[in-house]
């Protein structure tokens, strides 16, 4: 009688430590797809802020100043930029929680010239493209 109850003692041990096991493995899966996720669109609404200000030059340029379809694409962007902002929840996981000292001035200096030198080639392939073909 003994046998048999630490018989089955030792199989529901070793049946929760394969279980946490399982499920450990499994978190460990679902926050790197989170984490991927996060930072495509971190990235995504960085392309879209990009091509906003990148539209918005064009649009007050002298030649196209005051053109219907540039004025209804900006506002276009700008409300798809409003909806993607509020999925920076999930874009804040991925980004580092304590800034040391002066990180987050450099940080928004380096955002600033950033936005200042956009060109045609960073809104419409932000940087991926490897050739000119």
């Amino acid at each position: 009688m003994k046998i048999d109850l630490a018989f089955w003692l030792i199989m529901a041990l070793s049946a929760s430590v394969i279980g946490n096991i399982v499920a450990l493995y499994y978190v460990r899966v679902l926050l790197t797809k989170l984490f991927d996720v996060g930072e495509n669109l971190v990235d995504l609404v960085d392309m879209i802020t990009s091509y906003r200000n990148h539209l918005k030059s064009v649009y007050e340029m002298e030649m196209f100043y005051g053109d219907e379809t540039l004025q209804f694409l900006l506002q276009h962007t700008n409300s798809l930029s409003t909806m993607l902002e509020s999925f920076e929840e999930i874009g804040d996981i991925v980004s580092p929680l304590v800034l040391e000292e002066g990180e987050g001035e450099q940080q928004e200096e380096e955002k600033n010239n950033a936005e200042k030198t956009i060109t045609e080639q960073d809104v419409f392939y932000g940087g991926t493209r490897t050739s000119n073909s």
